[in-house]
């Protein structure tokens, strides 16, 4: 009985064999799903270029038709705040302050508020944790964290966001920060009034000015063009400072060096500060060009990155690069 069970299962591997492996109707299957998974790959990869590549502007009989452009936010103030409702926010108001915070701020203060955000590892000092009633520079009244956000704070990664937010969207991130991360004291009417009559917040609402259309498509083509040029400059920059700590550094965390480099050329706000750079970097790192290891890096990494990616769009060795 033991031979014949024995027999048996050669025969049977056998005809499994015959069936299955050595049967078409198997590889046609195999093939099929080969080429669904292509498909799928093609499909995927036309809907990131669809994404990337911005459509073009049919342009018909309202092409010189006025447009609205708003002017940037101003450290002055360019909006009337209510300062009878600012200590009592409205839902609205609070849904903005939490966009606004996640977009300006989750980065280094982390989405919980607790200063852990991703860029907070390369930060000395660490980013405030909102929780803690210890340490502020400024002091935790909204007036106090308004001259915080306003001015920033010297010595430490807390930049001023007066050109950059206008006095109702800092307020709405501070109302956001005191209504979500514990108790905070509130400011008498008297502090209030100091602080609109400091920044100016009682200023009329700036009106917005008209740009024709042709102008503005000319402006967009021309800053287009501009990009592209600083992009290839700085490539050909890199290309001749590879060997470099910071070259070598780069070429270690950039998983696509065009998207890294068009990224950074399309944005000279980064190039002011370093903080700014690990933000937006931190934030956005793999559509930035970058592979997510730059997490990883140290503070002196940083640093060394920083500069040399600084010096890529600074150097006059750019300029001379491509005549």
């Amino acid at each position: 009985m033991k031979n014949l069970q024995n027999q048996s299962t050669p025969e049977k591997e056998s005809v499994f064999v015959r069936k299955v492996w050595l049967s078409p109707i198997f590889y046609l299957y195999f093939l099929s799903v080969l080429v669904a998974l292509g498909m799928l790959y093609i499909h995927r990869e036309n809907m990131v270029n669809r994404n990337s590549i911005p459509p073009d502007i049919a342009v018909d009989s309202v092409y010189d038709a006025p447009i609205y452009q708003s002017q940037p936010a101003q450290s002055n103030g360019d909006e009337k705040i209510d300062l009878a409702t600012v200590l009592k926010p409205t839902k609205a108001q609070l849904d903005k302050g939490g966009q606004l915070f996640k977009i300006d701020c989750a980065t280094c203060h982390g989405t919980d508020g607790k200063g852990d955000g991703p860029a907070s590892a390369s930060l000395n000092p660490k980013p405030r944790d909102f929780h803690s009633t210890v340490g502020w520079k400024n002091g935790r009244l909204l007036s106090q964290m308004f001259k915080t956000v306003s001015e920033g704070v010297p010595g430490s990664a807390m930049v001023s966001f007066a050109a950059s937010l206008t006095p109702s969207d800092r307020i709405a991130i501070i109302d956001y920060i005191r209504t979500t991360f514990g108790d905070f004291p509130n400011d008498t009417p008297e502090q209030l009034t100091a602080m609109s009559n400091t920044y100016h917040l009682n200023a009329p609402q700036a009106q917005l000015s008209h740009i024709p259309i042709a102008a503005a498509m000319k402006e967009t083509e021309e800053s287009a063009i501009q990009q592209v040029r600083t992009t290839d400059e700085a490539a050909y920059y890199l290309s001749q400072h590879s060997g470099e700590p910071g070259g070598r550094l780069f070429s270690s965390v950039m998983s696509d060096e065009r998207r890294a480099l068009t990224s950074l050329a399309a944005s000279e706000f980064w190039s002011k500060n370093q903080t700014f750079f690990v933000t937006m970097i931190a934030a956005n790192t793999v559509q930035n060009g970058f592979d997510p290891r730059v997490a990883q890096l140290s503070g002196q990494d940083w640093q060394t990155l920083y500069n040399y990616l600084k010096d890529a769009f600074t150097s006059k060795a750019t300029k001379s690069g491509n005549g």
